[in-house]
């Protein structure tokens, strides 16, 4: 097997596969020459790549061997009996929730292990919850502040579960740790709001992520109204001219939707509402205030609009000038 297949597939150098586990590389030589605990592919230079499958199995060994097992007891066991032997103790470092404290989810074969095994979080994280899978989570009615989800790769199926109104529901904030991905869904994910590591990613970074980034809560409320005010606050300006929105409706990108002919749509229809809010008639002050607050609304949007659109024509290398 050549090396690219491998890293298409998912595999991890002896250094990163160490990091992961918490077993040094000469230790784990060592299992592999005396119990064939995994079988490593190999570079055409003769060094170890280890699977995703791999990294999991280690997991679990190491973890039952912190907890007294010996090594040759444990290191030709299935993951099933793995499994088996790992859910017959509760891991006692879970905390109970509800404490005050920044909670903690993570979904995952390898990394909810490494987190139970964890002796020690840092100050201010509690872990929450542990969970082998997603449905296994969504099974749960834990709620979290931040959920940790590590997965081999990522595609579009898996972004849309990601951003699902369920999960949202259940974490204010959550981080996505893969292996391997196409640059666009990781890209799709941080639009959703999804934070994205790239794996190999040390326990305690994940941690100081959790710990650092809080999660940002965002006012998304219009301002107050008050029908018996005219606002005051200013309009902001036109960003283009009827000629350049008129181009924009008409010109070919090398995008696969008409993004620039929607939106160049819509800044128009906008702006005509905008002009009719400001003209339209009144017949007493609360008359004026509704409209002025409309007026100002629209005006909003428009201009959000006309940012996202200068966005996109930069991307799209679409040159506007007062001719076009």
């Amino acid at each position: 097997m050549t090396l690219a297949t491998n890293e298409a597939n998912g595999a991890y150098r002896i250094g990163a596969v160490a990091r992961l586990t918490g077993i040094s590389p000469d230790t784990l030589r060592i299992w592999e020459r005396r119990y064939d605990i995994v079988e490593p592919e190999r570079t055409p230079k003769g060094g170890r790549l280890y699977s995703q499958q791999d990294v999991t199995r280690l997991t679990m060994i190491k973890t039952l061997v912190d907890q007294g097992h010996a090594i040759s007891t444990v290191a030709n066991l299935s993951v099933e009996e793995l499994n088996r032997r790992l859910n017959m103790a509760q891991p006692s470092n879970l905390p109970t929730p509800g404490t005050g404290q920044h909670e903690v989810c993570v979904i995952g074969q390898a990394i909810s292990v490494r987190a139970c095994n964890t002796e020690n979080l840092p100050d201010g994280l509690e872990l929450a919850g542990a969970y082998t899978d997603l449905g296994a989570f969504l099974e749960d009615e834990t709620e979290c502040d931040t959920l940790v989800i590590e997965l081999p790769f990522l595609d579009r199926e898996i972004a849309r579960n990601l951003n699902s109104t369920e999960l949202r529901k259940r974490a204010q904030r959550i981080i996505v740790i893969y292996a391997f991905s196409p640059a666009n869904i990781v890209s799709q994910l941080q639009r959703y709001g999804l934070q994205t590591l790239r794996a190999p990613v040390a326990l305690d970074h994940i941690w100081q992520h959790c710990q650092l980034n809080q999660t940002r809560q965002v006012d998304w409320r219009p301002p107050d109204w008050d029908p018996r005010v005219a606002s005051d606050e200013p309009i902001p300006p036109t960003r283009f001219s009827n000629e350049q929105l008129v181009y924009l409706s008409g010109v070919t990108t090398t995008l696969e939707c008409e993004c620039p002919h929607h939106m160049a749509n819509i800044i128009e229809q906008l702006a005509a509402f905008e002009e009719y809010s400001a003209r339209c008639e009144v017949a007493s002050s609360q008359d004026a205030a509704l409209h002025g607050y409309l007026h100002q609304m629209t005006a909003r949007a428009r201009w959000l609009m006309e940012v996202a659109l200068e966005r996109l024509a930069e991307v799209e290398n679409i040159q506007l000038s007062d001719n076009s």
